[in-house]
């Protein structure tokens, strides 16, 4: 898949406009959309309330995938709280090449065939396979 106006750092930072947004940190997850007809998938973020969430980053992020040719959700582990399942664990990539086990990540250049995971702190997980992303953000709002 390939990432049109944006990068993925580290495994929670989602970069773009000069900016490296923490999705772990900063950011709670609100949901995602399937659209099986558009072969379109969209994830939501929303600028966090701590005191240590910047009031200048924005205020939500928009990544739609476009032309989804694969989709997959893993469910959540019940022994954590609700409260786990807005927090993005950690970005990364899956495969089902052979010397893969799960969601991995690389340094360099991801392969455009690998699907793009994200997996939460209550061990639910998106993937998604499509050809490729878009990021809009929400500059100005409420954040809650």
């Amino acid at each position: 898949m390939k990432a049109q106006n944006f990068s993925w750092s580290a495994g929670i930072y989602l970069c773009t406009e000069g900016m490296e947004l923490d999705l772990h940190n900063s950011y709670g997850f609100i949901g995602f959309s399937y659209d099986i007809e558009a072969r379109t998938v969209s994830l939501r973020w929303r600028r966090g309330l701590g005191e240590w969430v910047g009031t200048q980053l924005p205020a939500g992020i928009f990544l739609g995938i476009q032309n989804v040719h694969y989709f997959r959700f893993e469910p959540r582990d019940q022994k954590y709280a609700f409260t786990e399942d807005d927090c993005l664990a950690s970005f990364g990539y899956d495969s089902d090449e052979d010397w893969t086990d799960g969601q991995f990540w690389i340094d360099g250049s991801a392969d455009p065939n690998w699907r793009w995971s994200f997996a939460f702190q209550s061990g639910a997980e998106v993937i998604v396979g499509g050809e490729r992303a878009v990021v809009d953000l929400q500059l100005s709002g409420a954040s809650e």
